[in-house]
């Protein structure tokens, strides 16, 4: 859980710029065609936590589908 939080925290602060890019692009690869500007700072901290978890591909691609449509 405290590296769930940590996560978060770091992911709030690097939300910027050349960051939200790239999790734009990293997005795409499970969520072709989402818009990641329409994500609020809570549901970019979950998606960035997916993309950094120990799931399975096919496990990302849902969490991340879920939260951006």
């Amino acid at each position: 859980m405290k590296t769930l939080i940590a996560s978060a925290l770091i992911a709030t602060a690097a939300l910027t710029g050349a960051a939200n890019a790239s999790l734009s692009s990293d997005v795409q690869t499970y969520a072709p065609n989402a818009d990641v500007s329409a994500l609020t700072a809570t549901e970019a901290n979950m998606v960035v936590s997916i993309l950094h978890s120990g799931n399975t591909e096919s496990e990302k691609r849902n969490a991340i589908r879920k939260i951006v449509n």
